[in-house]
């Protein structure tokens, strides 16, 4: 799964999937211009407009005209908005899982993050899902290692996509460059989301 464009993963062509993606974050009608500047992946300015017309017909999309110029917006009426909002969310959702399921680890991380193409939202259907785990020092190790294998399992039950998680113990962690993509696009799961960007200061002062 996609998770910039979730709906990809039902609707894998066209683009209604990006379309419903844009619509479903917000309340306002926007253009057809304005819903092709926002798509989170490639598409034309016909393709929307041949998109939004479609799921008008439908009763998916309202649709408001101002004279000369139209805009539409999800029908949050429609029975099938609840679904549609629910599938949107799929990213939001994702991270309150991860984070529900690491609250229930015997030892707690220090922090957990997931980075690179899911984080930054240009992931492709055969994309990993990069996940930085830091455990502490003292953390038994194979708690560590079958709760970290339990977590992979489950993120891609729930996506479809591999997991590469990435575990450290705290003092493993020093600068270097797949700790500078967390800190520059990571997305916080769980434990202290400012524990790398403190603890990546104070090696570098100790240097």
């Amino acid at each position: 799964m996609r998770l910039q464009n979730p709906f990809a993963a039902i609707a894998p062509t066209g683009l209604d999937s990006q379309v419903l993606t844009i619509l479903s974050r917000t309340e306002q009608h926007l253009t057809v211009d304005e819903i092709h500047r926002l798509l989170p992946e490639s598409g034309s300015s016909q393709g929307v407009r041949n998109s939004v017309a479609r799921l008008t017909d439908q009763g998916v999309l309202d649709e408001r005209i101002h004279g000369r110029v139209r805009a539409y917006a999800l029908n949050r009426d429609h029975l099938l908005a609840p679904a549609v909002l629910q599938i949107a969310d799929a990213k939001t959702a994702l991270i309150a899982r991860m984070s529900q399921a690491v609250a229930e680890w015997p030892v707690q991380p220090l922090t957990v993050a997931i980075f690179g193409s899911a984080a930054r939202g240009d992931m492709q259907t055969s994309s990993d899902i990069d996940v930085l785990v830091v455990a502490p020092d003292d953390a038994d190790e194979d708690t560590v290692a079958d709760e970290v294998a339990r977590l992979a399992h489950q993120v891609s039950r729930w996506t479809g996509n591999d997991v590469r998680p990435l575990v450290y113990r705290a003092t493993e962690v020093a600068p270097a460059g797949v700790f500078d993509s967390v800190l520059r696009e990571g997305i916080d799961v769980a434990g202290d989301p400012t524990w790398l960007r403190r603890h990546l200061r104070r090696r570098a002062v100790d240097a």
